[in-house]
């Protein structure tokens, strides 16, 4: 309180005040009524040109000039307050200054005044009324609370104890009225956010009022007015509670499986075997969050998709991504989400996972019949070697498993989950060894895995990489370091032995052929990792990005059926071409060309594979001499036969399909296995590594009925969105995800682009009309979006959503409940989106096979690229102030609204989320104005509804680029669409515009909701 009591008129408006007493004084003497009065008093301020601001300081100094207040001038103060005749924040702004506890009936009256006002307030429409109604009504319950306070101080020492009780009894029946009253509370809880300073000083006021009640001085209070205290303090408490809690935006409980989280774990382990394992922690922990699972049912969940996978993909090649993701990069992630969550016992919540998924017995069962072992009781030994379990709770789960498992596994020694566990500790070995050759000299004892740290020689090498590629150990191997994030690191390390081995240094005899087979094994391992893992795990190594083979591969190697520019393949020296061509020809061995680095035979062959395909191909060379040369080039080494396919592919792609006779002959030939291979040179391990990459390299090239183990995504007799239709319906059917259903998606993904695949999506969720099955759909769809999360949330935001709100005959897809599914599918996205780009602000996104890269990554090499250009820097550097939405077109107004002295709301305009958003919330706008309650109208409201839903920081990104308008909008349209905590959650308190347009949409509410919206003991008037 700022002053003890009312300050006097100012000298300047001496006039009007004299007119206003002498009124008062006839007032009185005529003992006028508050409709007389009324009528009078608005006579003498327009006579005196409107000017009312000073009516309540006058009459409130005539009112308290004695002990007792003026009854008669309260009753009219009263009147020209409720009449709308002042402001009502005037008066009460006045009252508050009133601190005089010595004069306690003056007091009362004010109390009573306060009461009467603010219970009967008229809520009014403009912004700043708005804002200066919600400051006010803090302010006067402040006021109140200090009236309470100062009264329960004054008893100790005063004479006029029933007085000061009745002063507590009054302000604590007003406080109680005035907070009792959802209009209220929310324009509370703006204020909280408005003066931060005066909000605390309330809470003071209020935690002083009950610490004040617990001493001895509250006894001399009546049980009956602590009574009062305490519920005015409780309902005022309930300011703290408008902020709505999160709610579960996909309800799956009546499912069997949760579709998401099997989903998730799916795509993660098929098509991300190599990626790092946060992205995939922060996409779990956005669905649990989204979903409302709690934290072993979703340990359960993440299992039994593991177990599920392995069980459909058993004796397939997909199995040892799924074995090496649930018994290496699983543990790995829990480990992680461990220590992102130290005050959470993820040994107890593991443990209760566990124990639910050991009620499926059958899928346990199947799967360890299928794979020849015990998986669960490896798995739980993993947990427990990660100190994720311990030993008491891994004892007890062993023993279950042991007594639900009806007969005891034969287990065999080459079961995947034992061959990954085992080469997962064999894996530091084989890197050191790799690491460790450094000179010449010819080895004296045979590399083994268990020794493989040991190989120092190139011979030693020699001898590890054939071991490394024999069988299926190269597979497993591979396996164990894309799933523990080391896969990076052993291909740099061939790259090494590669860039080692491509230049002699004048050996002769065995040295020099050692250091040829090096170059060709580690050639052939690279192109393998490459071919599986994809480039990007080459070519992002800074130490090796200008070696040979990341370059050859960058420049020539096919992708996913995708062939380079055959003017990629050029020689080094076309003397050297000359030279090839004649060694070939003549049937000399090539390898005694004067050719010091091996790099020039990979980059000379093409060409001359090309003249002698020309020269045969105009009848100068004969089929006979064609497969004698074709001999004498696969003869010794395996990577020239790569090197020569991939240019035959390269140049098959461009020429018509008369001219491709000769050159795939030649690649048949160059399939086939040497007659009169070197049997000291490895050649039949090399051949085995060889024969796969081939294929894979050829098989989009070659005729249907010629290629190898090739799957025919899209029949000839069907096109892509038949395929699609019947692929994700059955999806939808099993509601869960098979592998051949990943591959499909992904290939149609590819082929048709994420707006085609974004579409036939939506629309396959949206045929049905039952809840449950949407339900299904919405968990799953949300899921797959995941394959390419940042190019298909912006094909929604830009394409599909405008389209779909735009086209008048897609509205019954918008009508409920299939418009809300939408609405939470939207918002679901956006939400996993924004994370998953605050996740990768520091760091390059994995980037997927056979999907083009992301922004981020476009972003960084136009920024290397601009380096030696300083004059265009500016346009591409990140480090340039962000710039408003304004710049880049679009024009919200309400974006750059600011006060004197705040600074405008600045955004990342280089974001296409942004922009999408942007676009999407101003379509969303000009919809909200039209007149007709629409299925457009409903999808919008619902969007705004599961923003809401998803918490108070998501809701603030989904909704940062709502106008004001169309908030008003929709209350216009729809009345009680939203309740006040709605209102409060749609709009950033953190701004100024925020809070405005807050206050605004709250009195707008109630005008529009009338007296419903008001508690029994209080109303709010609309105007």
């Amino acid at each position: 309180m700022e002053s003890s009591s009312i300050s006097p008129v100012k000298p300047t408006s001496t006039s009007f005040a004299s007119k206003v007493k002498a009124l008062l004084m006839r007032a009185w003497r005529e003992r006028w009524s508050d409709h007389q009065w009324g009528v009078h008093l608005k006579s003498v301020v327009n006579s005196c040109n409107g000017d009312s601001k000073e009516l309540p300081e006058i009459l409130l100094q005539q009112a308290l000039v004695g002990p007792n207040p003026n009854a008669l001038i309260i009753g009219y103060l009263q009147h020209i307050v409720l009449s709308q005749m002042i402001p009502p924040c005037s008066a009460l702004n006045l009252i508050q200054k009133y601190d005089d506890i010595s004069k306690p009936y003056c007091t009362i009256g004010l109390i009573e005044l306060t009461d009467a006002i603010a219970c009967n307030i008229s809520v009014t429409s403009g912004m700043e009324s708005s804002v200066v109604l919600c400051k006010c009504l803090q302010k006067t319950l402040h006021w109140l609370m200090m009236c309470i306070l100062q009264s329960m101080k004054a008893m100790k020492d005063s004479q006029q104890q029933q007085e000061y009780i009745s002063i507590i009894d009054a302000a604590s029946v007003a406080a109680l009225h005035i907070a009792d009253n959802t209009t209220v509370q929310a324009l509370l809880y703006v204020a909280m956010s408005e003066d931060q300073d005066n909000f605390r000083d309330y809470e003071q006021a209020v935690i002083n009022v009950r610490g004040t009640l617990s001493q001895p001085v509250s006894d001399m209070l009546p049980s009956q007015t602590k009574q009062k205290v305490l519920i005015a303090q409780q309902t005022m408490s309930k300011v703290q509670d408008m902020a709505l809690p999160s709610q579960p935006l996909c309800e799956v409980s009546h499912l069997g499986i949760c579709p998401t989280i099997n989903t998730l774990v799916t795509l993660e382990a098929v098509l991300n075997p190599s990626s790092d394992v946060q992205p995939f922690i922060d996409q779990l922990c956005v669905s649990e969050r989204l979903l409302h699972l709690p934290r072993p049912s979703l340990y359960c969940e993440i299992l039994r998709a593991c177990f599920m996978g392995l069980n459909n993909c058993a004796d397939t090649p997909e199995e040892l991504k799924w074995a090496a993701f649930t018994y290496l990069k699983l543990p790995q992630a829990l480990r992680y989400m461990k220590q992102q969550s130290p005050n959470q016992d993820i040994g107890e919540d593991l443990y209760q996972g566990l124990s639910e998924l050991m009620n499926s017995v059958p899928l346990l069962d199947l799967v360890e019949i299928k794979l020849k072992c015990e998986c669960l009781k490896f798995l739980i030994g993993e947990f427990s070697k990660n100190d994720l379990l311990d030993k008491a709770q891994t004892q007890q789960l062993m023993n279950r498993r042991s007594a639900d498992c009806g007969t005891k596994i034969e287990t065999s020694s080459h079961a995947s989950p034992i061959q990954i566990i085992r080469n997962e500790q064999q894996l530091p070995k084989i890197i050191k060894g790799l690491s460790n050759f450094s000179h010449l000299d010819p080895g004296k004892e045979s590399a083994t895995l268990d020794n493989a740290d040991a190989s120092k020689t190139p011979s030693d090498m020699m001898s590890l990489l054939c071991l490394l590629t024999s069988g299926r150990n190269l597979d497993f191997i591979l396996a164990v370091a894309s799933s523990t994030g080391k896969l990076l690191g052993l291909a740099s390390k061939l790259v090494k032995i590669n860039e080692f081995a491509k230049q002699t240094q004048g050996e002769m005899g065995k040295m020099a052929q050692t250091r040829i087979m090096l170059f060709d094994i580690s050639f052939l391992m690279l192109c393998h990792i490459s071919q599986v893992y994809g480039l990007e795990i080459i070519a992002p190594s800074p130490e090796y990005s200008d070696s040979f083979f990341a370059h050859w591969a960058t420049r020539c190697l096919p992708e996913d059926g995708k062939y380079k520019c055959i003017d990629n393949f050029t020689p080094t020296d076309q003397g050297k071409v000359d030279l090839l061509i004649q060694h070939l020809i003549s049937g000399v061995d090539v390898n005694k060309l004067n050719i010091t680095r091996m790099n020039e035979y990979c980059l000379n062959f093409p060409l001359a594979l090309q003249e002698i395909l020309i020269a045969w191909e105009h009848g100068a060379v004969s089929a006979d001499s064609i497969k004698m040369i074709m001999e004498h080039i696969k003869n010794k080494m395996c990577c020239i036969p790569i090197v020569l396919c991939a240019w035959l592919c390269s140049y098959i792609s461009m020429i018509p399909d008369k001219a491709r006779e000769k050159p795939l002959q030649m690649i048949q030939m160059l399939q086939t296995p040497a007659m009169n291979p070197d049997p000291d040179l490895n050649y039949n391990e090399r051949y085995a590594l060889m024969t796969p990459i081939l294929h894979k390299l050829i098989n989009d090239i070659l005729p249907v009925s010629k290629r190898v183990n090739y799957i025919n995504y899209v029949p000839s007799d069907k096109l892509p969105s038949e395929v699609m239709d019947e692929c994700i319906k059955g999806v939808f059917r099993r509601g869960w995800l098979d592998m051949k259903s990943v591959q499909t998606l992904e290939y149609l993904l590819n082929l048709c682009g994420s707006d085609w695949f974004c579409d036939r999506c939506i629309e396959a969720m949206l045929e049905s009309s039952r809840l449950e099955d949407l339900m299904k759909a919405l968990s799953l769809v949300f899921a797959i979006f995941h394959m390419d999360l940042e190019h298909i949330t912006l094909s929604l935001l830009f394409h599909t959503l405008p389209r779909l709100l735009q086209t008048t005959g897609y509205h019954n897809l918008l009508s409920d409940p299939r418009g809300n599914t939408l609405a939470k599918l939207s918002v679901m996205i956006l939400v996993s989106a924004q994370n998953s780009k605050n996740a990768e602000k520091d760091t390059i996104p994995h980037l997927r096979r056979g999907r083009k890269r992301s922004r981020k990554e476009v972003e960084l090499e136009d920024m290397e690229e601009t380096e030696c250009r300083p004059v265009k820097r500016s346009k591409s550097s990140s480090l340039e102030p962000q710039l408003t939405l304004d710049s880049e077109g679009f024009n919200f107004d309400f974006l750059t609204a600011k006060e004197d002295g705040e600074t405008s709301p600045t955004f990342d305009t280089k974001d296409p989320l942004n922009k999408s958003l942007a676009n999407l919330m101003r379509l969303m706008n000009a919809l909200s104005q039209d007149s007709q309650v629409s299925p457009r109208m409903s999808f919008i409201i619902n969007f705004v509804r599961e923003a809401i839903n998803c918490g108070s920081q998501n809701a603030k990104f989904t909704l940062q680029f709502m106008p004001p308008q169309m908030v008003s909008n929709l209350l216009k349209s729809v009345q009680g669409v939203f309740n006040n905590r709605h209102i409060l959650q749609i709009c950033d308190l953190s701004t100024s515009i925020g809070r405005k347009v807050a206050t605004q949409a709250i009195c707008q509410n109630s005008r529009l909701q009338g007296p419903a919206n008001s508690a029994k003991t209080g109303t709010v008037n609309s105007t």
